[in-house]
């Protein structure tokens, strides 16, 4: 009697997993290793996804700023090393023009000691100008032009800087004469001996330490260089004069002497000797103690730069283009700052809210100055409802001009849009779907190496069987 089969009902034809009897399957080594390799490959995706999703990710956007503060607070806590607190002033300048000097609200100061023992002395006028000097070189070029005699205008030298041949050397004496001017013709005779003289090494002058200065003899004719010589107020020809280094205007030593070879050394040898000019003195603190300057200010939310320098006081002046603005950054921030606030923001972000701190900034050199440039934007996190302002930070030494007073700059710009800093939470569908295409993916990858795997043994096998 024939087995009855059960009839069918009308939905089995849908079944996208019909069941394959087990007297047709066979099982392999390769199916067994895949199959395990499957397994394996699933467990360590899934835990690596589950992972993936509990750890929540922050996602950043950029929208235009929304805040609407009119001003901006500005921490600081800067030290100065070598700017006492009677000199140290503070003071702002924004984009519209507003500028503020000498800052004192919301700013307090701090004596430090800056180097232990060494409380610092004041230079005296030749050291800062051996100081200011002792590095300066020239080119050929330069050193042509700044040595040539003022005789002509239509030579092949500029003859435009004055103030550029004094700083050339230490001392420079200087013959101005008018062509039409007899004792002048008289004069030029002798005037060129001595300068021969002097200009190739033959009478030398030294100065009170018995140091050897670099002396350079010139003539400038007053009457194709006119503006020159009523710049330098010269009544009558031929006038010599000896112009030290640096000096400023009307600052030089007048020869009344008898004007012979031999007169004019002795002269320039008695006013050389006068002045220490090379003592080997080295950059050192000026004040006794530095400042420490701390507070805060509040500025327009434009672009403007808050800055430190030195100024008079009350029971003495200095020459403040000399001063050293090195300093070290304790603190600096924008917006509100307290401990609070920075230690609820993500460790991703603390750095970049005061990038500055403990950093030191050192002016080397007379007429250099720190400057900083910031670019600040403002960050908003919606999680926790936190505002900060993360900074980026570059520096460079500028070089200030020689009347000019240094000053440590702190310049700021503000970035038109704002960073919003959301919780990147994944929704449970993308979970559910990731672990499907995982379960799918490893067996189907695994299945097609399986048959690859059969298929090519028995081609291998089927080779070897022809061979043989």
């Amino acid at each position: 009697m024939l087995p009855q089969v059960a009839a069918k009902a009308w939905y089995h034809g849908y079944d996208a997993f019909k069941k394959v009897p087990k007297d047709l399957t066979e099982a392999t080594h390769t199916g067994a290793f895949m199959t395990i390799g499957a397994i394996l490959t699933c467990s360590v995706l899934f835990m690596c996804e589950t992972s993936a999703f509990l750890t929540s990710t922050p996602t950043t956007k950029i929208v235009v700023d929304a805040n609407q503060d009119e001003l901006l607070k500005i921490n600081f806590d800067v030290a100065m090393l070598d700017i006492d607190c009677d000199h140290l002033t503070v003071g702002v300048w924004d984009a519209f023009g507003t500028e503020r000097l000498n800052i004192t609200k919301n700013v307090q100061k701090q004596r430090v000691d800056h180097k232990g023992a060494d409380k610092g002395k004041p230079y005296t006028e030749d050291e800062l100008l051996e100081l200011e000097f002792s590095d300066r070189s020239f080119t050929a070029e330069e050193l042509a032009e700044l040595d040539s005699d003022w005789g002509s205008s239509s030579d092949s030298f500029k003859h435009d800087d004055f103030q550029g041949v004094i700083d050339a050397h230490d001392y420079t004496m200087v013959n101005f004469y008018a062509d039409w001017c007899s004792h002048c013709r008289q004069f030029a005779q002798t005037w060129q001996r001595f300068e021969n003289s002097v200009n190739e090494g033959q009478v030398v002058a030294k100065d009170a330490d018995g140091n050897k200065v670099n002396v350079r003899l010139l003539r400038i004719n007053c009457v194709d260089f006119e503006d020159t010589c009523r710049d330098q107020e010269i009544r009558f020809f031929p006038d010599v004069r000896l112009y030290r280094r640096g000096a400023k205007k009307r600052e030089f030593m007048e020869n009344r002497g008898e004007r012979t070879a031999e007169g004019l050394g002795a002269w320039l040898q008695a006013e050389t000797a006068k002045r220490h000019l090379h003592t080997g003195v080295q950059y050192h603190d000026v004040f006794r103690d530095g400042c420490r300057v701390f507070g805060y200010v509040e500025v327009a939310r434009v672009p403007g730069t808050v800055h430190f320098q030195a100024g008079g006081s009350k029971e003495k002046d200095i020459n403040p283009s000399f001063t050293n603005v090195s300093h070290t950054v304790n603190h600096f921030s924008f917006g509100e700052d307290n401990l609070e606030m920075k230690a609820r923001l993500p460790s991703q972000y603390k750095r970049h809210a005061s990038p500055l701190d403990g950093e030191t900034f050192i002016a080397d050199k007379f007429h250099k100055a720190p400057n900083h440039f910031i670019k600040v934007v403002h960050t908003r996190f919606e999680e926790s409802g936190l505002r900060s302002y993360q900074q980026t930070h570059q520096w460079s030494s500028a070089t200030v001009k020689r009347k000019s007073i240094p000053q440590a700059k702190f310049s700021y710009d503000l970035a038109p849009v704002e960073v919003v800093v959301s919780k990147g939470d994944r929704h449970w569908y993308d979970y559910v779907t990731s672990i499907f295409a995982i379960t799918g993916g490893a067996f189907t990858v695994m299945s097609m190496t399986s048959d690859i795997v059969k298929t090519s043994s028995a081609q291998v096998k089927s080779m070897m069987n022809k061979l043989n």
